[in-house]
């Protein structure tokens, strides 16, 4: 048996892939964005209680629909746990807070299997258990993926050297960490932003690197998309809930009430 690499294919006959953040820990989540047709499912761990057991049966959910599961990780400094990672069969990984070639070169040590990297050959899941005949033997360091984040100035600033990092497959901007990071109010409207992001996307495609990006909506994503990113996030799953669930309730509570019903968040949050 093969492994596969399902964004890289996807990229080469769409020329993007699109994906969402899981948040919730729920398999049954990522196999909701299965049976949509998502192409990738981000499992986090950053920003999300999602234990490695939980994150087990998300993968499942993902394979089950040939969506890719990736995750991103909640430490860039602990390169064991990035191993241990693709060794339940995580697909690719996406690694935070990268700022400079050398701690992008920290992440490929620690996720390549020697001659590249100091990562442990295994026979557990990431394998198959021996079914994917040649995944120890250099087709996993080919056919999962390694993203890193840009988030910040120093990351900007360094992002034509990071780039040049052999195995690097993808440079991924955290617009809003970006933003905060540079004391920009609106995302929307800043063209200081909108500069770094271009130099970030210029310079994946001079390295041949694929150029990632989070969106915000259907607009956004389109938009990227005709720019050159290709790979690209259209969604949190928890955020996505949240925001559907207080349209649904508001339209309803606005058609019943009318114009007695003021839209307000839950008492707890004032």
């Amino acid at each position: 048996m093969e492994m596969r690499n399902l964004v890289k294919e996807k990229i080469e006959e769409k020329g993007y892939a699109i994906g969402a953040f899981v948040a919730s820990s729920s398999s049954m989540n990522v196999e909701i964005l299965g049976v949509n047709g998502f192409d990738f499912a981000m499992i986090d761990f950053e920003h999300a209680q999602t234990s490695l057991e939980t994150a087990v049966d998300m993968i499942r959910a993902a394979e089950l629909y040939g969506v890719a599961p990736y995750a991103r990780v909640y430490n860039p400094e602990d390169g064991p746990m990035m191993g241990r990672m693709l060794d339940v069969g995580i697909h690719g990984l996406m690694v935070p807070m990268i700022n400079t070639a050398e701690e992008a070169e920290f992440v490929i040590q620690n996720t390549k299997m020697p001659p590249i990297g100091i990562r442990g050959k295994g026979i557990g899941r990431g394998p198959l258990w021996g079914a994917y005949e040649n995944y120890n033997n250099g087709e996993v360091d080919e056919k999962s993926m390694v993203i890193v984040q840009c988030e910040t100035p120093e990351a900007v600033e360094n992002i034509e050297e990071i780039v040049q990092v052999p195995g690097i497959d993808c440079v991924y901007i955290g617009r809003l960490d970006l933003a905060h990071a540079m004391g920009v109010e609106d995302p929307s409207t800043s063209p200081e932003l909108e500069a770094n992001i271009q130099r970030v996307l210029r310079a994946c495609k001079d390295a041949g690197v694929i150029p990632g990006i989070f969106t915000a909506g259907p607009e956004d994503a389109t938009n990227r998309i005709e720019q050159g990113f290709q790979f690209v996030t259209v969604l949190n799953d928890l955020a996505f809930f949240r925001q559907a669930t207080k349209q649904r309730i508001d339209a309803v509570r606005q058609a019943v009430e009318g114009d007695e019903y003021l839209v307000t968040d839950a008492v707890f949050l004032k």
